[in-house]
């Protein structure tokens, strides 16, 4: 079984999945403590089941929704000693649409995440941050994807064809600058 853990805004996203099936899954949306919930989420959703890997959606989004499910997966990995794999927010939306090239976008209160992905999901270019104003003006001369239900399963098989990775070298990833480095 896998376990797949999103903690990549203030939603919650908790799934157990066997064989192309979501066993369990438990969403909480908007909540302001999930550092305190999430691990009972958790261990709800696995219930005493074996899992066999994990997935983590690694960021971008906010700094300690992303760092919070990262780390929980980390040291679940880690301690379970069971493989660990990584998949971005962007790629979850762009996996979850039927478009050949896409231009998707995630948004927070000040502005928008933005990835560009070819036919097979693979990231062109970089990821950007664009503010709100910046984003009014992209959005006028292309097509982007937002808001739009992700397809669980599509991205869980998409992310276990990947390679695991040492769970020391899990990373979260940031596109937007910190008010300090800026």
């Amino acid at each position: 079984m896998n376990l797949f853990i999103d903690t990549h805004l203030n939603d919650v996203v908790i799934i157990l999945e066997k064989n192309g099936k979501i066993i369990r899954k438990k969403e909480i949306q908007n909540e302001k403590e999930n550092s305190r919930i999430i691990m009972p989420i958790i261990k709800d959703v696995i219930d005493d089941d074996a899992i066999d890997s994990i997935i983590v959606v690694n960021g971008p989004g906010s700094f300690t929704g992303v760092r919070l499910g990262v780390t929980i997966a980390k040291t679940l990995a880690y301690t379970m000693d069971i493989p660990i794999r990584t998949i971005t927010s962007l790629e979850c939306i762009a996996i979850s649409t039927d478009k050949s090239q896409k231009i998707v976008s995630l948004s927070d209160k000040n502005g928008h995440y933005i990835g560009i992905f070819d036919n097979e999901y693979n990231l062109i270019g970089n990821y950007e941050y664009l503010s709100n104003k910046e984003f009014d003006e992209y959005k006028e001369n292309y097509d982007i994807i937002h808001d739009i239900p992700l397809n669980y399963i599509k991205i869980i098989n998409y992310t276990l064809k990947k390679e695991s990775v040492n769970p020391h070298r899990v990373n979260p990833i940031y596109v937007k600058k910190l008010d300090v480095e800026k």
